[in-house]
């Protein structure tokens, strides 16, 4: 017995395939990219560069025998696919040269930060006597508390004596 499809056709017939020809391009779009180009003339699959040159020369043969208006959709398309190229060109020059600013100032970071603590190191005191020096300068903080105090009451009793005297 034979199924009725009531004249619809199935509506997810090759939704496992990626469809870069409708602009849904999320972003994965490289130089080697296959797309499925539906142009004037029918189905074009190809890599954007591949497409540009196959626009461009259907173009050119439109124009030879003298269709002027099939030309220009041709070159449309074309420059569409010219203007993709483009701009992947361009983020893979911004990648490069993104990765390349990371790695050189790790390298450059990691070796000086190795450098300082070398240096560091060699300047450095042993820990027992850094914890001498700062109980040292703490006793001094202490002591030099203690006699801007003797010094404020000293004067205060100079201020009264004086006072007195008057």
């Amino acid at each position: 017995m034979r199924q009725q499809n009531n004249g619809r056709r199935r509506q997810n017939r090759g939704s496992n395939r990626r469809n870069f020809g409708n602009g849904n391009y999320n972003g994965n779009l490289n130089k080697n990219t296959v797309i499925d180009s539906a142009g004037p003339d029918g189905r074009q699959r190809g890599s954007v560069s591949q497409l540009n040159e196959k626009y461009t020369s259907l173009a050119s043969d439109a124009s030879s025998s003298d269709d002027r208006i099939l030309a220009e959709s041709f070159l449309q398309f074309a420059d569409h696919y010219y203007r993709l190229q483009k701009e992947i060109e361009i983020n893979n020059e911004a990648k490069e040269a993104r990765v390349k600013n990371e790695m050189q100032p790790s390298e450059v970071s990691v070796s000086d930060i190795e450098i300082d603590k070398n240096e560091k190191n060699d300047k450095r005191p042993p820990r027992r006597k850094r914890g001498f020096q700062i109980r040292e300068n703490e006793l001094k903080v202490t002591e030099n508390n203690s006699e801007s105090k003797d010094l404020n009451v000293s004067s205060k009793e100079d201020t009264n004596s004086t006072n007195l005297l008057i």
